[in-house]
């Protein structure tokens, strides 16, 4: 199973990188249709997934919006001066470790944000990839009915640039924390920066509203 596990998290990752490598220079909705369709096997056949056995068997993938290529933007990363571990806090009162990577200037519907970048080391949604740069963020979407993403927020995964300072920030990646599938988790809270007022219709809906 674990072998069959890390090959998941490979073939994962692969089209997390191909999505951001090419964007919208390729088929951003195909690219993220197949992205959504490799984390479908993923979470479920993932040895640490949120759900219980009754769950998996009736899983039937987890709940998007369509995807929408406008909100593609570009972004300019801004590595930490001295990139060290930090303790940030989470929902449920307790704190976990990442790296402070820096952060993302993007311009998002007329306004400029500075969006805080961490680095993984332990949070369950990366699985075996400490490596993974993403950026929890929430946006005018967020928060309980009416609202149609999970109040707590979401997290975007960003490939750090082959060159230069340029990334890509697909919204079409938005995704869940594991919180959203079992309150036995907790989610990193969110920046005050990483508030976009906005509201972002697009990536990984509320769980419960399938």
């Amino acid at each position: 199973m674990k072998k069959n596990y890390k090959v998941l998290s490979i073939v994962f990752l692969l089209s997390i990188f191909v999505l951001n490598t090419y964007g919208q220079e390729n088929n951003c909705e195909a690219e993220n249709n197949q992205y959504r369709g490799n984390k479908n096997t993923w979470i479920v056949q993932n040895v640490d997934n949120p759900f219980n056995a009754s769950e998996i068997s009736k899983f039937k993938g987890l709940f998007y919006y369509p995807v929408d290529c406008n909100y593609v933007f570009q972004g300019k990363l801004s590595p930490s001066a001295s990139i060290k571990v930090i303790k940030v806090p989470t929902t449920n009162g307790d704190s976990v470790q990442v790296y402070d990577y820096g952060t993302v200037s993007c311009t998002i519907d007329g306004e400029t944000y500075k969006l805080t970048v961490y680095k993984n080391m332990e949070q369950p949604e990366f699985g075996h990839t400490p490596g993974t740069l993403f950026i929890p963020f929430k946006d005018g979407t967020s928060g309980p009915k009416p609202k149609t993403t999970f109040a707590n927020g979401r997290y975007l995964i960003i490939q750090p640039p082959a060159s230069g300072k340029r990334v890509t920030l697909d919204f079409n990646m938005a995704t869940n924390p594991f919180e959203n599938y079992n309150g036995n988790y907790s989610t990193i809270d969110v920046p005050d920066q990483n508030v976009i007022m906005t509201p972002i219709p697009t990536g990984e809906r509320k769980y419960e509203d399938r």
